[in-house]
């Protein structure tokens, strides 16, 4: 059985831990957009996730069984425009490789991950665990979602990890993962299409060139 929607909705309703849900308004949240690209120079806008809208619409306080805000960083991308800014990956990559005992700041070392122009936007949800994890702005598919993407910075790995916000979201809030043919086929579709960008996503090039000569 498909799981919609309407069906996350509940579950967020039955599991939310905000006794006073807060929610935005419909117009602000129907005029927020989201930046299609990492570069903080291509000022390039699409929509935001329907189930996204769908849960700001709810309770911007939105409280996971695990304590976390889910939407707090979400709502500190937001600029004055109503705008998401990206997030990036250099400073969980700077300070889960240690690079903060070279001696150099992290300005200095900036870019630290590979910042290709291609590169889609990151929207970071609060997760409950050492990974980090976003919405991973690449392309909508049918019922306007976007696949959702993990960063563990021990090893440097970015991957798919979940179809859509709705499966994340799911089992964050059950404590347990469903298995469902659509969110599977979605994956298969997602990691088709976005595979080329997944290739780009990796410690800046020239990162070590910058780091020779210091300390161990």
């Amino acid at each position: 059985m498909a799981f919609s929607l309407a069906d996350l909705m509940d579950v967020v309703h039955k599991h939310n831990r905000n006794p006073t849900p807060k929610p935005m308004l419909v117009d602000e949240v129907d005029r927020l957009r989201v930046r299609k690209y990492r570069d903080p120079q291509n000022s390039e806008t699409v929509a935001l996730p329907e189930s996204l809208k769908a849960l700001l619409a709810y309770d911007c306080q939105l409280t996971s069984p695990y304590g976390q805000r889910v939407l707090e960083s979400v709502l500190n991308a937001i600029d004055e425009h109503g705008v998401l800014l990206s997030d990036s990956l250099d400073e969980e990559a700077y300070y889960m490789n240690g690079l903060d005992m070279t001696g150099l700041d992290f300005e200095e070392l900036m870019p630290v991950w590979n910042n290709d122009p291609r590169l889609p936007a990151l929207i970071r949800l609060c997760h409950p665990g050492d990974q980090q994890v976003f919405i991973y702005v690449t392309e909508r598919d049918e019922q306007g979602k976007y696949p959702v993407v993990r960063f563990e910075g021990k090893e440097n790995e970015l991957w798919l990890a979940e179809s859509s916000l709705i499966e994340y979201l799911q089992g964050i809030f059950t404590g347990g993962k469903e298995s469902h043919d659509e969110w599977q086929h979605q994956q298969a579709l997602n990691e088709s299409r976005d595979g080329a960008l997944l290739e780009l996503e990796y410690i800046h090039e020239d990162l070590y060139a910058r780091l020779e000569g210091c300390p161990d």
